[in-house]
């Protein structure tokens, strides 16, 4: 598989992210910078991360109107529209590279893990809780520690989508790589896959 393109976006995604952890971001994406994508997009990569409200990805990496997809679900869970939104992607705009980043302190992880801890749950969060019950389980079985577990399920959830993912057909050919988020420092730190 050629994944030459697809590493080479993904160290310039990190070199954005670098310039946003030193508050020197090279984009202001403002109203000009909207005006020039405006005639079409080509975007180089699609980042599938969490509708947490901290957590936007264009600032993240410092990209600007056009280079980024970003898919969105509540603990990046990849139901069948957001992994449709990623194949549209890889079909239709040839992205190469799908980053899923995780983060710290996702509440939708902390409803699966209360839910696992308490065995019921709030029917308002019934199907989260439902596609995020095995990574909070497997991490409240390994440590009963609140912060420990919601870490260890965070990063299983990570794994579990970049796996998701890199089996499905229509994605053949396209670099999934899993990340997370540090909400404190700003930082995004690859992951492996294992």
């Amino acid at each position: 598989m050629e994944h030459h393109q697809a590493a080479s976006t993904l160290a310039a995604l990190l070199e954005g992210n670098a310039r946003f952890m030193a508050g020197q971001p090279r984009y202001k994406r403002d109203i000009v910078a909207a005006r020039e994508a405006a005639p079409g997009q080509t975007p180089s990569a699609a980042v599938f991360t969490c509708i947490d409200s901290r957590v936007t990805a264009e600032s993240v990496f410092d990209c600007d109107f056009g280079q980024l997809l970003v898919v969105r679900t509540a603990g990046h869970v990849p139901d069948r529209a957001a992994v449709g939104s990623l194949e549209f992607g890889a079909a239709e705009l040839g992205v190469s590279l799908v980053v899923v980043l995780g983060h710290e302190r996702c509440g939708a992880i902390n409803a699966a893990l209360h839910a696992v801890e308490d065995d019921t749950h709030d029917p308002r969060t019934g199907y989260l809780v439902e596609q995020l019950w095995q990574p909070a389980e497997q991490a409240w079985a390994e440590t009963k520690d609140p912060e420990e577990a919601a870490s260890r399920a965070l990063r299983l959830q990570v794994r579990r989508t970049v796996a998701d993912l890199s089996r499905r057909e229509n994605l053949e050919g396209v670099l999934v790589v899993g990340a997370v988020y540090d909400l404190d420092t700003g930082k995004v730190t690859l992951i492996d896959e294992n």
